[in-house]
């Protein structure tokens, strides 16, 4: 009897094992109905997939692939969309987070080119060995080496981001946006604040926006989304996660974005609040608002590579582009609502200069944006603040440079240390502020200081460290007081400290145990590592 209760286990765990190993392909088109994706599985999205009048739950723990696209002309990566008529329920746990990576295969190179070289990297069939084999425990490097052959012949470069080998995640939801009447509904009406998201067909499964500031599009917490930001079209790549419309009813919380080719996560209006994002070495811009976003951002730590990376903050509160003289066809209401007003609190961000690289731009504040920037760190860029006037096509009177001037935008308790230029800047414009910037916000307690950071090093173990005021590091206390004081809100916690983690050294930071750099060693445990 002992020995058949010994053989039944053994089978009960080959079993179990097998299980564990199951790939679920799940081909593109639409889920519609609820749906649970369990970690016993690993899903393999076969192109763009979309939720619509049902609720797909992800449990903690599970793995989710998103193929390359097919070829250079094909823009189908494994993409999750979730329409205004879809929820999605996932919520990871720092010891089991749900994971997006790419379904790129391993073809023994350890880099994702076929052998084409037309820098598509090579979809999974079934029996074939994932490039990103162990996404739990081994995540891959940000970059790899390019060979004599790849892509362009005798070009050979060591730092091509390990992106665009996925799409990403997409939450399209029904709270208002600052968008002028460009969805088309029944008998020819349109609809006041709605559009389409950009990179995907025109149809009510696209459409985003509405009058419902509270709508919720579920719950996301603890994922990891790795290695994405593959076109949906042509010269249109996907953010790591995109909240388009979403309202204040949504939970978006513990968000890690690693190696994106475009911005980290983005925010298109809406009402949305979001906390603790870790955004990793994306090509575009960490974290990006747009569109009349009214809510909320705290801790947010945005950190670039030494060889790429544009923005840590692009803030917009319009959609009009002012660099490309648009034609303003998606400009804001002429009545300005809602007007583009959030607050962001708490991010750390750290600039390729601070790794050795070429400085990029700091918080880039353009296209009408309005609202506040609160106890953040800024190192490693070029200028650590600006704001632009109006440029292109861009409505006078609505860009940021004017909300600035009438007290509509307000940075206060911020420090920056070790940019180009410590400065708060007004491009294009007569009357330029000058001096640094704590001298130009005079009053609202900002600094030029040291934040006492370790060296940065993304190749050494423990290498990437942000908590500030280290020992011998010639950091000060005053860089990280006083803090002001933020919006009588639940969502927003109190801080006594500036940027996204306390100096206690002998606490785990909030990026433990579940994303990408810390499980690769680089980013620290703790911050007496």
């Amino acid at each position: 009897m002992k020995k058949t209760l010994i053989q039944l286990a053994a089978l009960a765990a080959l079993f179990a094992a097998s299980a564990q190993a199951a790939i679920v392909e799940v081909a593109g088109g639409d889920i519609t109905t609820n749906t649970t994706w369990t970690a016993s599985n690993e899903y393999v999205l076969n192109g763009i997939v979309f939720v619509k009048n049902a609720t797909l739950t992800i449990e903690p723990g599970t793995i989710i692939r998103g193929q390359p696209r097919t070829n250079s002309s094909t823009y189908n990566p494994g993409t999750l969309v979730i329409t205004k008529s879809g929820k999605i329920n996932a919520v990871g746990t720092a010891a089991n987070p749900i994971i997006f990576t790419t379904a790129a295969v391993n073809d023994g190179t350890g880099r994702p080119l076929d052998a084409n070289a037309d820098n598509i990297a090579d979809r999974w069939t079934v029996g074939a060995t994932f490039l990103d084999a162990n996404p739990k425990t081994a995540p891959l490097a940000p970059t790899y080496v390019k060979q004599t052959g790849d892509l362009v012949p005798g070009v050979v470069s060591a730092n091509v981001p390990m992106a665009g080998l996925a799409g990403g995640i997409i939450v399209l939801g029904e709270a208002p946006t600052n968008r002028d009447n460009t969805v088309a509904l029944g008998g020819g009406f349109y609809a006041e604040g709605e559009a389409y998201i950009e990179g995907l067909p025109e149809t009510d499964a696209t459409s985003y926006g509405g009058i419902y500031p509270f709508h919720s599009s579920g719950k996301l917490a603890y994922i990891s989304i790795r290695h994405g930001g593959n076109n949906l079209a042509a010269n249109n790549e996907i953010n790591g996660l995109t909240l388009a419309g979403v309202g204040a009813g949504t939970l978006v919380e513990f968000i890690d974005v690693y190696c994106n080719l475009d911005d980290g996560v983005e925010i298109f209006g809406g009402t949305v609040n979001v906390r603790y994002l870790n955004i990793n070495f994306v090509e575009d811009d960490g974290f990006d608002v747009d569109q009349g976003w009214t809510g909320g951002a705290q801790f947010l730590f945005v950190l670039q590579h030494s060889a790429f990376g544009d923005a840590l903050v692009e803030a917009d509160g319009h959609d009009e582009d002012p660099t490309n003289g648009s034609s303003g066809a998606s400009r804001m209401t002429a009545n300005g609502r809602p007007f583009q007003y959030c607050v962001i609190s708490n991010l750390t961000g750290v600039g390729r200069a601070a790794l050795g690289g070429t400085a990029g731009n700091g918080i880039r504040m353009r296209a009408g944006f309005g609202g506040e920037v609160l106890n953040s760190l800024v190192v490693g860029c070029n200028q650590s603040f600006r704001i632009d006037a109006a440029t292109g096509s861009e409505s006078d009177g609505f860009d940021a440079r004017t909300r600035a001037l009438t007290g509509e935008i307000v940075l206060r308790s911020n420090t920056a240390n070790g940019n180009t230029a410590n400065t708060l800047s007004f491009t294009k414009s007569t009357g330029s502020v000058t001096g640094t910037f704590d001298s130009a916000t005079s009053g609202w307690n900002n600094s030029v200081a040291s934040p006492g950071f370790k060296a940065w090093n993304l190749a050494a173990a423990n290498g990437v460290n942000p908590v500030a005021l280290q020992t011998g590091q010639g950091g000060s206390p005053a860089s990280l007081t006083p803090v002001a004081a933020l919006p009588n809100s639940p969502f927003f916690a109190t801080v006594t400290y500036r940027g996204a983690f306390p100096s206690v050294k002998t606490s785990d930071l909030w990026t433990t145990g579940w994303t990408a750099l810390n499980k690769r060693g680089v980013l620290v445990t703790r911050g007496n590592q």
